[in-house]
């Protein structure tokens, strides 16, 4: 399998034109979490306040992965994580 190609596709919504201090342990929480499978993840960081993220009905900060999972906290992407990197077959 061609893992380069289907990579975990992860966006993270975040302010990010409000104060980083609004994000910033949201975003090393998020981290945290995602650093040990970064080779298997494609992830990009986006503004929470964009039409994009109207478009997907988001309000708060969060995770958005292979654009149909929505996820708002790290302790609940640490548990996901595993389950979608197996269901790939990564790990």
């Amino acid at each position: 399998m061609d893992h380069s190609t289907s990579k975990l596709k992860m966006d993270i919504y975040v302010p990010l034109d409000a104060c980083p201090c609004e994000w910033d342990k949201f975003m090393n929480r998020i981290f945290q979490v995602i650093t040990p499978y970064l080779k298997y993840i494609d992830y990009d960081t986006k503004n929470l306040n964009s039409d994009e993220a109207r478009n997907l009905n988001l309000h708060n900060k969060c995770i958005v992965i292979d654009r149909r999972i929505i996820i708002t906290a790290s302790y609940l992407l640490k548990k996901e994580l595993q389950n979608l990197l197996k269901e790939k077959g990564f790990i």
